[in-house]
């Protein structure tokens, strides 16, 4: 069987149009994508040297470290303490180091450099209650009375950007977490409750 000739000049120049497209797309292969794509994806085998692995006492009790291709996150412990929103079930409540409003904006992985943990006085505590009261609609209809006790976490990410991370006791089994991003906004204040 013969081939027309015209048919055989096509086939070649759709091969070769082919070929160059596919050279054009890997010009030198210098690996330039794919240092795009590794600064692009958190490394959880090997995080940078100051990334955040051990959470400061109370805080350990409550929660942990979790890593994602995005950075890292807090999230519940797979301890006594679970995390919820107060009308879900099935969404899981996470405190990432990406929150920090400065920190959306910003392309690539957040990681957690610092997180400190202070109890606060009564007076911090009055204080407080206030300010998240005026600041969280979620607190102020969730929160009847003032907390028994107060924790603030000041957790600093890889872009040098801090959220607080209020932590109202209500009861020994009920906490509440509030994060102030610098704003404290409703979508991020959760329940921690003891199982």
């Amino acid at each position: 069987m013969r081939i027309p000739r015209l048919f055989r000049q096509a086939a070649i120049a759709t091969c070769g149009l082919l070929f160059a497209a596919v050279a054009a797309a890997h010009p030198d292969d210098d690996g330039a994508d794919d240092d795009a794509v590794a600064a692009a994806i958190f490394d959880c085998e090997h995080p940078p040297a100051d990334a955040l692995q051990k959470l400061p006492a109370p805080l350990d009790q409550w929660a942990r470290i979790e890593c994602t291709p995005g950075g890292q996150k807090l999230v519940a412990s797979l301890g006594d303490w679970y995390w919820r929103y107060p009308a879900s079930w099935t969404t899981r409540p996470e405190a990432p180091a990406w929150a920090p409003d400065a920190s959306i904006t910003q392309h690539g992985p957040k990681h957690f450099v610092s997180m400190k943990i202070d109890t606060l006085d009564a007076a911090a505590v009055s204080a407080t209650h206030e300010r998240l009261l005026r600041d969280s609609a979620t607190y102020k209809f969730q929160i009847d009375e003032p907390p028994t006790a107060m924790y603030r976490i000041e957790a600093k990410n890889s872009l040098g950007h801090a959220m607080d991370i209020f932590v109202p006791v209500v009861s020994e089994k009920r906490m509440w977490a509030i994060l102030c991003v610098p704003v404290c906004r409703p979508e991020y204040a959760f329940m921690i409750e003891r199982r």
